[in-house]
This record gives C-alpha cells, structure tokens and sequence, in this order.
C-alpha cells in the first residue's frame, strides 16, 4: 500500500511538472518572427479600399455627386502618394487607371491547379471561377466540361473521356 502511495506521488508530481514547466520557466529562444503586414492595413490598401467604400457609396446612393468628388480628390491623391512611396515613382495617372491595370493583370494570371474560369464570349477571361453570367454584360457564360475521373477537358458533346475512357454523364 506505501509502495502505491509512493508511485502515485511521483506519478502526480512528473505531471504538475510537465503542466507548469512552460509557466515557471519560460523559454526566451530570441524574438519573434515579424508578421507581414496585411495588404489592407498598408497606406496604399486604406486609400484603395477608401476609394472603392467611396464609390459602391455613390452607387448606392448614400453619397451626393459633390461629396463623391471631393473624397476621390482626397483619397486618389493619397493613393498616389502611397504608390509613389512604395514604387519609388508612379505616372501621376489616375487611380482608376492603377486599378484596371492591377484588374487586367489579375484576370490573366492562370489558376494555379484549378481549371480556368469560363470565358465571357463578348469581354474575354472573368475573374470569377464559379459564375454562370458575365459581371458585365450580363451574357450567359458556357461552362466548359471536366472529366470526373481524370479531370480532363471534355469536348462539347462527349459520350466518353478521350484521356481515361469513363463514360461521361449527360
């Protein structure tokens, strides 16, 4: 009976060690690593995302014409300041501009691992994989067809995978 009360003991005392051990005796193994800032708490991200507020207010009609205008003139020039000191120098285009480059760019990046988004037959790739309608012109985009055992493309109108043979679904 003593042996057991022994054992419980030390079985007691090496699990309150192991519990409290990181609390009585921190490590300082040396800083920690820094965190990339967030593309949204940068200066240039607040005055893009400030631009973008801006004018899905106007759009919506919580912003009159005149206040629309003088909060672009604000934030676009502080667009371009952050531009400026983040690229060293920037054309002093507009904004707008900055941005439909940016867009355009995005939307030719390929997706890595993930079949391309359809293509809208008038305006050409969207950015949106899942879409069933351009964002706009609104035209109906056609969903081009993957093999669910190989994900191979599919030719309009297959009976069977070309690449595996598995019998495609109507």
């Amino acid at each position: 009976m003593l042996l057991e009360i022994i054992g419980a003991l030390c079985i007691g005392s090496l699990v309150l060690w192991l519990v409290f051990e990181p609390v009585l005796s921190p490590r300082g193994g040396g800083a920690p690593l820094p965190e990339p800032e967030a593309e949204e708490e940068t200066r240039r991200g607040v005055a893009l995302l400030a631009l973008k507020e801006i004018e899905f207010d106007r759009a919506t009609g919580k912003l009159s014409d005149t206040d629309y205008d003088s909060l672009k003139a604000r934030y676009s020039q502080e667009a371009l300041a952050a531009l400026e000191a983040d690229e060293g120098t920037v054309d002093s285009g507009d904004p707008e501009d900055l941005i439909a480059a940016r867009l355009r760019q995005l939307r030719a990046a390929p997706a890595s691992g993930q079949p391309a988004p359809p293509p809208c037959p008038m305006c050409g790739p969207r950015p949106e994989p899942d879409a069933l309608f351009c964002s706009t012109c609104g035209q109906a985009l056609t969903m081009a067809a993957f093999c669910s055992s190989c994900g191979s493309a599919l030719p309009p109108d297959s009976q069977f995978c070309a690449a595996c043979g598995v019998r495609v679904a109507a």
